[in-house]
């Protein structure tokens, strides 16, 4: 009885039929329980075994968009652009996703359980991060950073609640809900006039409510989350726009004194130049990657092969992208560019219509040292 209750229990939750859960369990997926909630998305504990294959079962989680209860702009503008982002990315520090399903106006996005949560949770239960941990994580997400600028996208929401950590104790960049190109089609950096993003996080151009250059705005949110990391606080706490905007303009901020003394120099040079409040005199992410805080840890001057790939595939998406504009009548360049591979896309039938669709991604089962 107990597990008829909890069936029925989850059945009233996702408004999903006993079939249609059935309907997922013979694609290898069972949702358990909600972990966490948002203000339209909830998301889930899930299980997944291959059906065609005798494979381990794999822990997953399941974010579940309700496009009824999330705002019309979300729907129409964001959302098609999470999708999109969730298909095209793929590097060691971003969370993988390995399955997308839509049932009428539910998305069901499947992606790896981050077993130690966010980042935000784990500083508010353990304290400021130690500085040779910090210098670990800050190096993943610069990675990751990186990685989406060398394809024309800004992440815009970097925060530590969007930062997860691995079982092995490794960080990756998470929700691109705010995701977007910061290139038009015709390469040329465009500006971006969305204020979007937690306030506490948001860099002063935007909070100037002029139009704005999406990527110098990446560094300033990621140099916040350093700062929580070595603080466990914030830098700035004033909660009206105008305020806060002053602050950072006047560089309002230091060190929590109970940690200053114990962070090296490099350290805080660092992070004082990604808090640059001018953009144009913010440090770039590829000199966070080489800076000289970094290079403290030499192991951390090494990439792997992983990391090494998806830069890789990065640049030389770009370079096709960039000879294609130059050369747009050159039938090799098409076929160039049509021999790349592409993310496989296949029809699903879960709810009995022929609108559903799913997106698996077989290489996210994988065993990872990530």
């Amino acid at each position: 009885m107990e597990g008829k209750s909890k069936l029925h229990h989850l059945e009233d939750e996702l408004k999903l039929s006993g079939s249609e859960q059935l309907t997922l369990a013979t694609r290898g997926y069972k949702i358990i329980k909600k972990v966490n909630e948002g203000s339209y998305a909830k998301v889930y504990l899930a299980e997944y075994r291959n059906p065609t294959k005798s494979d381990k079962l794999s822990t997953l989680a399941c974010k579940v968009i309700d496009t009824n209860t999330a705002p019309k702009d979300f729907v129409r503008k964001f959302l098609p652009r999470e999708i999109d982002m969730l298909i095209k990315l793929n590097h060691p520090h971003l969370v993988h996703t390995h399955s997308i399903f839509q049932r009428r106006y539910k998305y069901f996005i499947f992606m790896r359980f981050m077993e130690h949560g966010d980042l935000l949770e784990y500083i508010l239960q353990k304290g400021a991060v130690q500085e040779d941990q910090a210098r670990i994580w800050a190096r993943q997400l610069a990675l990751a950073v990186q990685y989406m600028h060398e394809l024309e996208i800004s992440h815009r929401d970097i925060k530590c609640e969007n930062v997860l950590l691995t079982a092995n104790q490794n960080a990756k960049l998470s929700d691109f809900g705010f995701a977007r190109s910061c290139v038009d089609k015709s390469l040329k950096d465009v500006q971006s006039e969305t204020f979007c993003g937690s306030l506490s996080y948001t860099a002063p151009e935007i909070l100037q409510g002029a139009p704005y250059f999406p990527k110098p705005t990446d560094i300033w949110s990621l140099g916040i989350v350093v700062y929580v990391m070595l603080n466990r606080a914030m830098p700035f706490e004033d909660k009206h726009i105008k305020q806060l905007y002053q602050a950072q303009i006047n560089k309002n901020w230091k060190f929590r004194s109970r940690y200053i003394d114990s962070l090296s120099e490099h350290c805080k040079r660092l992070v004082t130049l990604m808090l640059e409040p001018n953009h144009q005199n913010r440090i770039k992410v590829d000199n966070i990657i080489n800076s000289e805080w970094i290079a403290m840890d030499s192991r951390l001057l090494e990439w792997t092969p992983q990391e090494t790939l998806a830069f890789q595939k990065a640049k030389e998406e770009r370079i096709q992208q960039q000879k294609k504009l130059e050369n747009p009548e050159d039938p090799k360049l098409d076929k160039e560019v049509s021999s790349l591979p592409e993310t496989s896309i296949r029809k699903v039938d879960v709810t009995g219509s022929t609108n559903s669709w799913c997106r698996t991604c077989s290489h996210v089962l994988e065993k990872r040292s990530h």
